[in-house]
Order: C-alpha cells, then structure tokens, then sequence
C-alpha cells in the first residue's frame, strides 16, 4: 500500500474512514487466500464486527504524527489475528454461531475452519514482516503468547479448584495479550517514549483483563450484548465469579451441579443462583474494578489531552457493553 503526504495522520487524530479502510483491507487480505479456506474467512469479515483491536490501536498512536496507510494495515494485522484465533476457538468451543452467521466449522466443517484459521495466521506473519522488523517480533511473540494461553484454557477444562492467579495468568495470556499487542504496536509506530510506551502497554493488559472478567460475567446471565448463555460452563471453562463462588462452595453443591455429567446450558439459572449466593459475582466485580484501577492508572501517567480522553472513552464505551 503506497502512502502518500495525505495519508499523514496529525497527532491525536484518528481518519474517520479507518475502520472501513480496515474491512476493506481485510477483505483484500482474505482475497489472497486459497480457494478452499478463502470463503469462511470472507464470511467472518463480512460479519458485524465492532474493530475493538484496531481502533485500540488508533488510539494508542494518537500520541503522534501516524501514517495513515501504515496504521490501516497495522489495525488490519491486529484484526486479523483477531479472526484467526476466533476460527479456532468456535472449533474448540463447539460454538453454533458467530456474528449472527453459523460458525464456521458447522458450515464448512471443522477440518477447513481450522485451515482457514491457520491460513490467517500464515497471514498474519507475512504482513507482519511487510512492515518491519520490529513489527515482525512484537507480533511473533504475541501470538505464541496466545497460542500458549489457548492451551491453558484447554488443560484446565472441569478444574472446580483452578487457582485464581493462574485464571489471571490465562487472562493475560488471551484477551489481554492482543490488547496489550494493539497498544505496542500503537506506541511503536509513532515512536513514543519508553515511558509513554510503557504506560500505553500497561493499560492495553489491564483493559484487557477487565474486559475478561466481566466478559466471564456474561456467561451467567443474558444480556443485551446476545452472547450465548452458559457456553463456557457446559465446555468446563468456569470463569472469575464461578471461580471465586466455588471457593465458598462448603457444601459442594455448585461444584457437583458443574460436574454432573447431564449438566446442559439449561441449568444455568441454578448456577448463577448458587454464584450469586456464595458471593462470585460481587468479588469478580471487585476484582474487575481493581484491574480496572490499574488501567486508569496507567492512563494517568499518559498526557492530557485528546488522545489521552479518546483512550478513555473506548476504554468506558468497550467496559460498559460488558457491563
């Protein structure tokens, strides 16, 4: 993508046409795919996608003067990796839909969903290396991290006495990595200081953990958000509140309830009874409220001013949609 002086973003300045400059980049990048893996992929960017990642990224280079075109490739690299891992994750979930569409693997069938997840992922490195070499590194490292963190979620499936630190070990090994990638690379691209760049890294982690745990919040009750309710607890994947509520779990009803091996997404409303009763939705609150703290905090060392305010208000508009 050739760039001109146009393309030249003012500090603090997101272009009002990025995201659809993102789609539009994504649906190239997925064009270049072979045939057999290229439709689900197509699908899945067609899909109504909020662009969480890349407008995290825009803001995190709000800090400086941007390159519009490197930006658009940078936030459709971050999406990218976005789309991928969630291929792969709809596999392992067994999830039916995605985006208001059939999943992938119900539609194609598992073996191509997982190519074209792999597909993405080879995709991803060759864009990576594209735009340099310390894009290359920051986007290696991040998606072994993730690659790292999938394979906790997997092995500690049915686990009533998963530990809270490595729940947050977990955390911060998925959502929170990619999170923490868009403020990187963000920060990177419009060469801030180490000391802005580490507090933009510092809050992209921490937004992301918060994000998570209300996110394991959703998993109990319905909201208006539509995700399903009581996937990752039929998959054994039991998050912040049911975590925290099976540590008061003295009698062992929950933990039982969970284990039962007729246990289906209709006795959700028995488990979120019994969380709420052993107080796991109050600490995970208290818990998302603290990790929240640290974003602001981190936010705080950031300048003030306009970048500094459009981080903040993704970060509420991001955390009240969980909410």
């Amino acid at each position: 993508m050739t760039t001109t002086a146009a393309d030249s973003v003012p500090p603090g300045s997101v272009p009002s046409d990025f995201t659809s400059r993102v789609n539009d980049r994504l649906l190239r990048l997925a064009d270049g795919l072979p045939e057999p893996v290229r439709a689900p992929v197509r699908t899945l960017v067609a899909g109504p996608g909020k662009f969480v990642r890349p407008r995290l990224l825009a803001a995190a280079a709000g800090f400086g003067t941007a390159d519009h075109g490197r930006l658009v490739r940078l936030g459709a690299l971050v999406e990218l990796i976005h789309l991928a891992s969630l291929l792969h994750d709809d596999v392992i979930d067994e999830a039916e839909t995605r985006r208001g569409a059939p999943a992938a693997h119900t539609a194609v069938g598992t073996e191509q969903a997982m190519l074209a997840g792999l597909a993405c992922f080879a995709l991803v490195g060759t864009e990576a290396a594209d735009l340099g070499e310390g894009v290359a590194g920051a986007v290696s490292a991040a998606v072994a991290r993730l690659a790292y963190g999938e394979l906790l979620d997997v092995e500690r499936a049915f686990d009533t006495a998963f530990p809270l630190p490595a729940y947050l070990e977990l955390v911060q090994s998925k959502t929170a990595e990619l999170f923490r990638l868009c403020c990187l690379l963000g920060a990177a691209e419009v060469r801030s200081g180490p000391g802005e760049a580490a507090a933009l890294v510092r809050f992209g982690t921490a937004l992301g953990v918060t994000f998570q745990i209300l996110d394991d919040c959703l998993d109990l009750r319905p909201s208006q958000s539509g995700k399903p309710v009581g996937t990752d607890h039929a998959l054994g994947l039991f998050g912040a509140p049911t975590l925290y509520a099976l540590r008061a779990d003295s009698g062992g009803e929950l933990a039982t309830l969970l284990l039962s091996p007729s246990f289906s997404t209709g006795d959700m409303p028995e488990v979120y009874s019994l969380v709420e009763a052993r107080g796991g939705l109050e600490a995970a609150a208290r818990l998302a409220a603290d990790w929240h703290d640290r974003a602001l905090a981190a936010l705080g060392e950031l300048p003030a001013g306009g970048p500094r305010d459009r981080l903040a208000a993704l970060a509420a508009s991001l955390l009240q949609a969980r909410s």
